[in-house]
């Protein structure tokens, strides 16, 4: 059943809510993606190269749980990460010179040489995808996807998924 436009716009807005949800998302798994494809040119995925981008901007301090707490994941999902990319002879692992139960991740030569050839193809796909775009239009972007990222962070799915529970736990 059609929803009759309201005086107040409502139906509009509604649809224009759906929409443009659709186009953030639509546009976020292009993105993610032609980004994944970027990255299998180098046999990485995208959470190898972050691990690596990570190392390599951590330095001496390129443990497993900071290179854990700088993506913003836990530290058995790094672990494994790690493990593989150490495999590879991407990563060399070191004990830690004031704590004998960590261990520093640097990369090796051919990770260095991997990480520098991916790093320039990720800031080339960067460049590339918002070429297209004023400066303007880029301030405009990054203040409305900020703000819906705070937005978001404030969303309860929970209540949006069952609003009865919880009006009711309240």
């Amino acid at each position: 059943m059609k929803e009759l436009p309201t005086p107040s716009g409502t139906s509009q807005r509604r649809q224009l809510e759906t929409t443009s949800w659709f186009a953030v998302v639509r546009a976020y798994l292009e993105c993610s993606k032609r980004y994944t494809e970027m990255l299998q040119h180098f046999d990485l995925t995208v959470a190898q190269y972050d691990v690596l981008r990570a190392i390599d901007g951590l330095g001496e301090d390129a443990v497993p749980k900071t290179i854990a707490d700088r993506l913003i994941v836990t530290r058995a999902n790094i672990t494994g990460l790690i493990r593989r990319l150490e495999q590879r002879g991407l990563l060399k692992l070191s004990a830690h010179r004031d704590d004998g139960r960590s261990v520093v991740c640097s990369l090796t030569k051919a990770g260095r040489s991997l990480h520098d050839r991916a790093h320039a193809a990720a800031d080339r796909f960067v460049r590339a995808q918002l070429k297209p775009f004023s400066s303007a239009t880029l301030q405009e972007m990054q203040a409305m996807m900020r703000a819906m990222h705070l937005h978001l962070q404030s969303l309860d799915p929970d209540a949006l998924a069952c609003p009865d529970e919880a009006s009711a736990n309240r």
